[in-house]
């Protein structure tokens, strides 16, 4: 029998062990994809970056990188955000511009956003690529605002009640159905 303490194993092994796998621990190994690919870059530019009255904004976009590494998007997203209250006004997307000639590694966006959709201050335009996340931002000012802008605010805001309603409706309608479904 053996006395209490003492291990099942001779001493030596546990330093053979640590002998064995010290080598493991110290030599270098390759470590592939460690770090992932830069992103693209993402360059924008407006026609104006101050508005007033009825003009239009005109947004062009220019992406470049290897498309080895993340393949271009057939358009950009555009998010426009009031730097005052940081709410989000309204979103766009900028498709592909055709006319321009783009090579495997730059594509070119480009896109109008009216004024009338537009409100009055400092707002910060900010571009996404949907692929890999890259961004891009330029700050505008609206000094007027259109005179259209109240009521394209009003329509905008019925199109959110209407899609609303419309889920709960339907939320409702099948839950009715699925009812009376179940009582058949």
């Amino acid at each position: 029998m053996k006395p209490c303490g003492t291990p099942g194993r001779a001493p030596g092994v546990r330093l053979l062990l640590l002998a064995a796998l010290s080598p493991l621990l110290i030599a270098p190994c390759a470590v592939s994809g460690a770090t992932p690919p830069p992103f693209p870059v993402l360059v924008v530019a407006v026609s104006n970056d101050t508005l007033s009255g009825d003009e239009e904004l005109a947004v062009s976009a220019a992406w470049s990188r290897d498309v080895s590494f993340y393949r271009p998007p057939e358009s950009v997203d555009v998010r426009v955000y009031d730097t005052a209250s940081s709410s989000l006004v309204a979103g766009y997307t900028l498709p592909e511009d055709e006319r321009v000639v783009s090579d495997s590694s730059t594509r070119h966006y480009r896109g109008v956003i009216a004024s009338s959709e537009l409100p009055l201050g400092r707002l910060l335009l900010i571009v996404t690529d949907p692929v890999s996340g890259a961004e891009a931002r330029v700050p505008i000012d609206v000094a007027e605002p259109c005179p259209d802008y109240p009521g394209v605010q009003v329509q905008r805001y019925a199109e959110t009640v209407f899609f609303a309603v419309a889920a709960v409706m339907l939320v409702v309608l099948g839950v009715g159905l699925g009812l009376m479904l179940r009582r058949s």
